[in-house]
């Protein structure tokens, strides 16, 4: 039996655009990674943790967060959330309770 989890609809205070990512081949016979707009979505964002790095003389940022939307197919690792100048990569997508109501997506954003 599935503890069906519930979400009050005023935290879904975000709204957020989903981009799928898309490769294109450029006329060096490379390829080059684009995303494409596909839907807009209203969601819940809790930062879960931070992670400072260094990179080439660089001190790189990641931002975990855990994105809550209203069940939707088709969503998958590779797929972003932007809202503003703001990019959450998916990392992770699942039904936290099976029950197609909801998705849990865990986000890293890069600073």
């Amino acid at each position: 039996m599935n503890k069906q989890k519930t979400y009050d609809a005023g935290r879904f205070n975000r709204q957020l655009t989903i981009e799928n990512e898309i490769e294109l081949s450029d006329e060096l016979g490379g390829f080059y990674t684009h995303y494409e707009a596909q839907d807009t979505v209203w969601a819940h964002i809790c930062p879960v943790r931070a992670i400072n790095s260094n990179e080439a003389d660089t001190t790189v940022t990641e931002i975990s967060h855990k994105i809550t939307i209203r069940f939707r197919p088709g969503l998958v690792k590779d797929t972003r959330f932007v809202t503003g100048n703001r990019r959450f990569y998916v990392e992770t997508v699942r039904d936290p309770d099976e029950t197609r109501r909801y998705l849990e997506c865990d986000c890293v954003e890069r600073a």
